[in-house]
């Protein structure tokens, strides 16, 4: 009997419906097969098993109670005096949801560096089918922002060098990063999604990792600007980021200082700010200008008003008389 649809002829009238089935592993499946006209018709489940067949039918239904076969290819065959012979096959597409998705560093442990080289590793254990496979990495920042780092494509080219093999396998995946003193305290995570198209779980099943905290270690860096406004009686201060925490100097005319907490218009003038820790160091100018408070300027100018309001009366009384 034929049983490939290499060998369906022009007068076949099988239709297989669905024309193919996701199953998850260990669930039920079914489907018909149908003629439009009445025939002698079965059922050949792969591996060897004993063939479903019925004669003087136009429906038969294929079903198993738990499928826990990766390989199955069922098909359905007709065998007609005036058709000769036909079949149909079933395409069933067998899945398994990952039973851990992990992230972690490769050779690695402990806080990175900013501008060297990493690689994070993204394991997905125990799935089917890996062509169906998507993985992708995250970054969330400290605000809670989520940013894609990078999606793996679906690699089609996994299905044609293993045909043969459909069972659940391990698979992992890598990501090069350079961190920046931006991702310090972000955390990392992958997450494995099962895309099985239009007849799979929708929306497709994803899973995914624990997150990995990240503590990046980074040279110090200046948050001030070159000029300051500074009002008379305040302190100098300037924001200096840096992890480990670095040590910051302050001089004027070369000579080391404590930076004045109560400014005056003396302290007008030049600043170098040196930081420096483990990962390196930075150097920051700043140019200071000391500005009246608002009371002594709002006191001079109460006091010159009523000078001038004191020196018009008393020409409009020498007028007068």
């Amino acid at each position: 009997m034929g049983k490939s649809s290499q060998g369906v002829c022009e007068s076949c009238s099988l239709v297989v419906s669905p024309a193919g089935l996701v199953v998850k592993y260990g669930a039920p499946a079914s489907a018909n097969c149908t003629s439009d006209t009445v025939t002698s018709m079965g059922w050949e489940p792969s591996l060897g098993e004993s063939p479903l067949f019925g004669t003087e039918v136009k429906e038969l239904t294929w079903r198993v109670d738990s499928l826990t076969d990766w390989n199955i290819t069922p098909q359905c065959f007709e065998i007609s005096e005036v058709g000769g012979q036909c079949a149909r096959v079933l395409k069933v597409t067998v899945y398994k949801l990952p039973d851990r998705v992990s992230i972690r560093y490769v050779n690695h442990s402990g806080p990175v560096v900013e501008g060297h080289q990493y690689s994070l590793h993204c394991l997905v254990q125990n799935t089917a089918p890996i062509e169906h496979l998507r993985v992708t990495f995250f970054k969330v920042s400290t605000n809670g922002e989520r940013t894609v780092l990078y999606t793996q494509p679906l690699n089609n080219d996994i299905q044609q060098l293993n045909n043969d093999m459909r069972q659940p396998v391990n698979e992992s995946y890598s990501l090069q990063f350079s961190p920046t003193s931006v991702d310090d305290g972000a955390q990392w995570f992958c997450s494995a999604m099962l895309d099985l198209g239009p007849e799979g779980p929708r929306p497709p099943a994803v899973m995914e990792s624990d997150r990995l905290n990240t503590t990046v270690h980074f040279a110090p860096e200046f948050s001030c600007s070159a000029k300051l406004e500074v009002r008379a009686g305040e302190g100098l201060t300037c924001e200096v980021r840096g992890n480990p925490l670095p040590s910051v100097t302050w001089l004027r005319d070369g000579q080391i200082l404590t930076p004045p907490t109560h400014l005056s218009r003396e302290d007008a003038g030049n600043y170098t700010l040196m930081a420096l820790n483990r990962i390196g160091r930075a150097n920051h100018t700043v140019e200071v200008e000391v500005l009246h408070d608002r009371a002594a300027r709002g006191a001079s100018c109460q006091a010159a008003g009523s000078a001038t309001v004191a020196v018009l009366l008393h020409q409009l009384i020498h007028w007068l008389y």
